[in-house]
């Protein structure tokens, strides 16, 4: 069963803010980052559950090759995985909340 990815307003911010970031240090490595979101969006939509609850039913998976992790939550009944952040990983974990 495959899972649809729905990004929340923050998500999608975060997404684009840190893509234009990256491009602005070296062209072409915005579009490597947006790969490796899109790879484990991937990922998540054909499995989940593979990564475990952290708190308040919220779960973390890593990018790989860059330091975030998308935080996001699965709703088993709509076949869905929202997620709530493209989080970097040397930011205040408390700015998750």
């Amino acid at each position: 069963m495959v899972f649809q990815i729905i990004l929340n307003v923050t998500a999608r911010k975060e997404i684009q803010e840190s893509f234009h970031w990256y491009e602005l240090r070296q062209s072409g490595l915005g579009l490597r980052f947006i790969n490796a979101i899109e790879k484990r969006f991937d990922f998540l939509s054909k499995t989940p559950d593979i990564f475990p609850v952290k708190s308040s039913g919220f779960r973390e998976a890593l990018v790989v090759d860059f330091p975030f992790s998308i935080i996001y939550k699965i709703n088993s009944k709509q076949n869905t995985v929202k997620v709530f952040h493209v989080f970097h990983t040397r930011r205040n974990p408390n700015l998750k909340k």
